[in-house]
């Protein structure tokens, strides 16, 4: 009998979906490299970022000399499959940029 309550243990625990993310190091990263690409867009290659500063969460002010962009990360709608296991879907959006 405690060998059927184990193996039915095991796999009711098989079974369940799992939730998960990328660890935060990773998904930092991830954040990091989008927010640089879109302040590079906004103020131009020909600006050299020269500070990037985390204010709130999920939101990032880059300075270049005498002007800067705020930039975002925003939830990007997604379509997974509920239980879906992986990275934070996102995008970064930068404001107008401010002399």
């Amino acid at each position: 009998m405690l060998k059927i309550m184990t193996c039915l243990t095991l796999l009711v625990a098989a079974t369940t979906p799992t939730l998960a993310a990328l660890p935060p190091q990773y998904q930092r990263q991830a954040e990091f490299t989008a927010v640089l690409d879109a302040a590079t867009e906004a103020l131009g290659v020909s600006r050299l970022i020269q500070a990037i500063e985390m204010t709130e969460p999920d939101v990032f002010v880059v300075r270049s000399g005498e002007c800067s962009v705020t930039v975002r990360i925003v939830d990007a709608p997604s379509k997974r499959e509920p239980g879906w296991v992986g990275p934070m879907a996102f995008e970064a959006k930068a404001d107008a940029v401010v002399c």
